[in-house]
């Protein structure tokens, strides 16, 4: 942590936005220190380092608030405001913190989408360290990132099969991370030049480390991030692929006899996991919407899908994303984080159009792709533990995209001295509203 924090105080902008990826890639969330009876992790201790440094370096000025980042902070505040009418509680403070860190430094030290190239060649090397240790921890069941803490030392085995989970306190979020990493590091082979071997063995590391978590969602989550990425001849006719897919939901309620969330647990069956609950889960979020709609509910424990958390009595697991976001502030926290999913996909799609570089076009497509992948994986899993920091890091860069420098020439606007046409001589007037007559430089055009 303390080689990080030197690294953020005084490294090149990215050098800082891959120490902090570094720590959330690394080390268990459980790292902390205890002060007071407070809770200070390493990533928190980190997030204020990486603060000091933007504000110390004058790195902030001309930030330009975007749509999206307008959304972000709404979408933090209706979450803290709402959870502190439920029950203020530290660990309320402490994720309104982690987001807003976490994504607003990013912002700050990420200044052009080229810039992105750079975060995503460590990410590779990540995953192949990542895949590396779980390869180990398929080998002796045994999980070598435990002597850190927050992670058990014994593999986990479910229906004959270990799953591993490397730094990410559960199975499922280390195969979520891989598989939503893929199509990244597939936009940076595709991309093409010098970065084409790191990005394949950093795709290995991505397929192996999915397949060694054992987890349905993840193994799902990458097969759609494949499709998604297969989509690309096809990327200009994608309203109506999406309209489609809206068609295909709707037939699918009139023939089937029970609500469409449950082909859930109709994969679930085919390729094992616990679909059926998941499939629940939805239904009864229905059932109890009167609960939660307002300003989101601490107590799920009434909900009829399984035992309450063990460490939580008043609530259930939560294996859904969309519906934890309802839980957490009510339909306007709900909307607001669908419409920052919307508003990125719309990035992404303005910066394809107008992108002339192919390889550059599918990278961004790439990054498209991987926000699909999240989205999927959301069905499955409510993210917890450091995977929400390249959730945030992913907000972050595509609200990049736009920022683009473009060249623009700067055309001279003031008007030509006037002449006189039988002698040809520039009249008096004008002349002295020259630059060279009273040295004031022209407005900008």
């Amino acid at each position: 942590m303390l080689a990080m924090a030197v690294v953020i105080l005084n490294g090149r902008r990215q050098v800082a936005v891959k120490a902090l990826l570094a720590i959330a890639a690394f080390l268990p969330l459980a790292q902390q220190v205890t002060i007071a009876g407070l809770h200070f992790t390493f990533l928190r201790i980190l997030i204020l380092v990486g603060l000091c440094r933007v504000l110390s370096r004058g790195e902030a000025r001309g930030f330009q608030w975007l749509t999206q980042d307008k959304l972000f902070l709404a979408w933090v505040l209706a979450g803290l405001i709402f959870g502190v009418m439920r029950s203020p509680t530290a660990e309320i403070f402490g994720m309104a913190y982690n987001s807003i860190g976490v994504y607003f430094l990013i912002r700050c030290l990420t200044r052009d989408p080229s810039e992105i190239i750079e975060h995503l060649r460590f990410l590779a090397f990540a995953i192949v360290v990542i895949a590396v240790a779980m390869s180990w921890e398929l080998a002796t069941h045994r999980n070598p990132f435990f002597v850190f803490g927050g992670v058990p030392e014994f593999v986990v085995e479910r229906d004959g099969r270990f799953r591993c989970q490397g730094p990410f306190r559960v199975c499922i979020l280390a195969g979520t991370f891989a598989a939503t990493l893929f199509p990244l590091l597939l936009g940076l082979w595709r991309k093409g030049g010098r970065d084409k071997k790191l990005a394949l063995l950093g795709m290995a590391g991505c397929a192996f480390s999915t397949c060694a978590a054992a987890s349905s969602g993840a193994l799902i989550t990458i097969v759609m991030a494949m499709i998604g990425t297969a989509l690309w001849p096809v990327r200009s006719h994608m309203r109506w692929i999406r309209r489609g897919i809206v068609v295909a939901i709707l037939g699918l309620m009139l023939v089937m006899n029970a609500p469409v969330w449950f082909l859930i647990a109709k994969m679930s069956d085919l390729l094992g996991g616990t679909g059926w609950y998941r499939s629940n889960l939805i239904q009864q979020a229905i059932y109890h919407f009167n609960e939660w709609w307002l300003i989101g509910s601490s107590y799920t424990a009434n909900w009829p899908c399984g035992m309450p958390l063990p460490g939580d009595p008043n609530n259930v697991d939560i294996t859904n994303e969309y519906i934890a976001e309802g839980l957490q502030g009510g339909l306007l926290r709900l909307g607001l984080f669908l419409a920052i999913i919307v508003t990125c996909f719309k990035i992404i799609g303005r910066a394809v159009r107008n992108e002339q570089d192919s390889g550059t076009a599918k990278l961004w497509w790439a990054i498209g792709v991987s926000l699909a992948s999240h989205c999927a994986a959301f069905i499955s899993i409510s993210y917890f533990d450091q995977i929400q920091v390249f959730w945030f890091w992913l907000w972050a860069v595509i609200a990049v995209l736009p920022l683009k420098a473009v060249p623009v020439s700067v055309v001279d606007a003031r008007p030509l001295p006037e002449q006189d046409l039988t002698t040809g001589q520039t009249l008096a007037a004008n002349s002295d509203a020259s630059i060279g007559a009273r040295g004031q430089e022209p407005h900008p055009a």
